[in-house]
């Protein structure tokens, strides 16, 4: 897993086929990152983390969990 920084976003990476895109909330009243997977333009699952860590690791458990349910 890559190590994010806050400087990196928004951040946007390819992994399995699907796309991830994390960016900080733009709720100025509640922290935290905003992350989201997308595959051919359609998003799949998204959701809100307030360690840029976590989002990262629980998008691409979003993902693992899309393919797994594809077959």
């Amino acid at each position: 897993m890559k190590e994010l920084q806050i400087q990196d976003l928004p951040y946007e990476e390819s992994y399995l086929g699907f796309d991830i895109y994390i960016e900080p909330n733009p709720d100025n009243y509640r922290d935290g990152f905003c992350w989201s997977i997308s595959k051919v333009e359609q998003e799949h699952n998204s959701g809100l983390e307030f360690d840029i860590h976590i989002a990262l690791k629980t998008a691409y458990e979003a993902v693992e969990n899309e393919i797994n349910a594809e077959t």
